[in-house]
């Protein structure tokens, strides 16, 4: 038998076994991590091309596959509650404990955006780079901004006309590179009375956006390799999230009161998608929908990722 398909065999019933093991929740881990690795690539071709016997070729292509998915498991940190758990490669935890080393130089960065009562609609742009990206909280300005870590800093320009206002957030230096000595995590607060439309473009980045309190009419999420994270609320008529990621791990909660329909490209992707029905290919709608006062619009494109959507 020619060790080129043992090879391939090996290659595939391994990422199989991985895929089926998430989509029962058994494992869960940040495909971000994955992306990491990619010089395992170049080491298992240089496997397969040794003159050694194929045996010997098979046995090292087990060990090179089960010490990655060993870095990933051990490099991610353990997140969970009575209900779901999941590994995320950016924690917060990993950050706050680098954040307190005062041998490193890490500074802090906030401002705040004061709310005026003429701003009813809000448009926030937010050029990310790399990093942990929160919003989680309510503010009785219209925003407030936390940066820490040794990242550039972040500029903004406020924009507002008759009652719109335009926010765009972008790190004044670009350039950033994520590891053990270097951190960058962000976190948004945001008023909970205008309407939000939210842009974010990142690379390498975790996403956490719990957004139930807030009126959401789109969110567009564009990623490289990211952790992304998403919780909606119904409080909106129609609320449109788009997500192009490559390498990713993307869950999103909606609500069950929110009638929702699903139109999602995966390509070498698992996806476990509670409480829809097929409609077509890549086409997927909640029972609800029809009859659903508020409704939610999901369009994702992913690529080698994991995606889950919850109904809470």
């Amino acid at each position: 038998m020619k060790f080129r398909n043992i090879f391939w065999g090996v290659i595939l019933i391994f990422a199989g076994v991985l895929f089926i093991l998430q989509n029962l929740g058994m494992i869960y881990f940040d495909w971000l991590s994955l992306w990491r690795l990619w010089p395992v690539i170049l080491v298992l071709w240089g496997v397969s091309i040794i003159p050694v016997n194929n045996w010997i070729k098979t046995l090292l292509v087990l060990l090179v596959l089960g010490a990655s998915v060993s870095f990933m498991l051990n490099k991610t940190v353990y997140l969970g509650d009575d209900r779901h758990h999941r590994f995320e490669f950016f924690s917060e935890e990993f950050f706050e404990e680098d954040f307190e080393d005062t041998n490193r130089r890490y500074s802090t960065q906030t401002f705040n955006i004061p709310y005026e009562d003429s701003s009813k609609y809000v448009t926030l742009n937010l050029e990310a780079a790399a990093g942990k990206f929160v919003i989680k909280e309510n503010a009785d300005d219209l925003l407030k901004f936390r940066r820490k870590g040794n990242s550039s800093e972040y500029s903004y320009i406020l924009k507002t006309i008759d009652s719109s206002s335009t926010i765009n957030i972008e790190m004044e230096n670009a350039s950033i590179s994520l590891g053990k000595n270097h951190t960058n995590v962000v976190n948004i607060e945001l008023n909970d009375y205008p309407v939000w439309d939210i842009d974010l473009e990142a690379g390498a980045a975790s996403v956490e956006f719990n957004l139930e309190d807030f009126k959401i009419k789109n969110l567009d999420i564009e990623g490289g390799a990211a952790s992304i994270s998403v919780k909606l609320g119904d409080n909106y008529a129609e609320t449109h999230l788009n997500i192009e990621a490559g390498a990713s791990s993307i869950v999103i909660k909606v609500p069950e009161e929110a009638g929702c329909k699903l139109n999602l490209e995966a390509v070498l992707s698992g996806k476990r998608i509670q409480g829809f029905e097929k409609i077509d290919h890549g086409q997927y709608r909640t029972a609800n929908f029809d009859e659903a006062i508020n409704k939610v619009y999901i369009d994702a494109e992913a690529a080698v990722s994991s995606f889950t959507i919850i109904r809470y």
